[in-house]
C-alpha cells in the first residue's frame, strides 16, 4: 500500500436506491469495480468510499451512499470529470438508467474530528444558517469524539449557488426544505463502531443542534462496502481507468445499451 500526504478540503456526497432487489448483484459489480475507480482516477480526486444502507426501499431495494473526497471542490469541474459524462462507458450508460433516490451534494469540508475510521456511518443533512451551525456543530462533534460515543465525524458546507456539476439530483432528497436558501445546507459524516451507539449519537447530535437546524430528511444509516484510494489505482492517472468490458458482458452477454 502506498501511502498519500495529500489532505482533502472538499467532498462529494451521494445517496442512490436502485431500480430493483434484482439489480444489485450487477450494480455492485459496476460500481465497485468500474465506476468508482473511473471516478478516483479523475485528476483532484484523493479516494472514494462505498456504503451500503442498513434499511431497503420499499420495494426491497438497497439503498446507497458514496463519499468521493477531493483535493477541493475544482475536481467537480475540470475537462476529465466532464468527460467521463459525456462519454459514459457502456455500463455506466446503462446503470444511469436503473438508479433511484438520485442526489448529490458538493461540499467544503468544514470540520474533521477523531484520527480513526469505522464501518458503521450515519449521515445527516442540516438546513440553517451557516455561521449558527458552524460555532454549534464543531463543538458537538468534538464532544461527542472526545466521549468515544462516535470514532470520528466529518463536516461540510454545500457548495454556493451557481456550481454546477453534471447531471441533476432527483427524488424527495433534492428538495430544499421550506424557507431554506440555496447553499446553507451542511453534510454530517458520523463514523461508529455500532448500529444501536451510533443511531443515539445521531438522536443526541440533531436534539443539539434543533434551535438553528431543519432536516429535509431522517439520518441515513450505512455500513462500509468498499474504498479505493487514487494512488492505489494500477493505471496511469494521465489517462482515464478502463472499461471492464469482460465483466460487463458477463451480465449482459452480447447485449448493448
Amino acid at each position: 500500500m502506498r501511502l498519500t500526504t495529500r489532505r482533502p478540503a472538499a467532498f462529494l456526497a451521494l445517496w442512490n436506491g436502485i431500480a430493483s432487489p434484482a439489480l444489485q448483484p450487477e450494480y455492485e459489480a459496476w460500481h465497485t469495480f468500474e465506476h468508482v475507480p473511473e471516478r478516483v482516477g479523475l485528476p483532484g480526486f484523493i479516494e472514494a468510499r462505498r456504503y451500503r444502507a442498513w434499511s431497503v426501499d420499499d420495494a426491497g431495494a438497497p439503498l446507497y451512499f458514496t463519499c468521493y473526497w477531493l483535493d477541493d471542490l475544482a475536481a467537480l469541474d475540470s475537462p476529465a470529470y466532464r468527460e467521463v459524462f459525456a462519454t459514459p462507458t457502456p455500463w455506466s450508460a446503462r446503470m444511469r438508467t436503473q438508479l433511484r433516490a438520485f442526489f448529490r451534494q458538493p461540499c467544503r469540508l468544514a470540520g474533521s474530528h477523531g484520527t480513526s475510521t469505522a464501518s458503521q456511518l450515519c449521515t445527516l443533512r442540516l438546513h440553517g444558517d451557516p455561521q449558527a451551525i458552524a460555532s454549534l456543530l464543531s463543538a458537538e462533534l468534538q464532544r461527542l469524539v472526545d466521549a468515544a460515543q462516535v470514532v470520528s465525524a466529518q463536516w461540510g458546507m454545500a457548495a454556493p449557488p451557481g456550481f454546477e456539476i453534471p447531471i441533476a439530483n432527483s427524488g424527495p432528497a433534492s428538495a430544499t426544505p421550506p424557507g431554506a436558501e440555496p447553499g446553507t445546507e451542511a453534510v454530517v459524516m458520523l463514523q461508529g463502531f455500532d448500529r444501536a451507539p451510533l443511531a443515539a449519537s445521531a438522536a443526541a447530535l440533531v436534539q443539539a443542534l434543533a434551535a438553528v437546524t431543519t432536516l429535509p430528511e431522517p439520518p441515513g444509516f450505512f455500513e462500509l462496502l468498499s474504498q479505493v484510494r487514487q494512488d492505489e489505482l494500477a493505471h496511469p492517472l494521465t489517462t482515464r481507468q478502463p472499461a471492464l468490458m469482460p465483466l460487463f458482458h458477463s451480465f449482459h452477454s452480447g447485449d448493448k445499451p
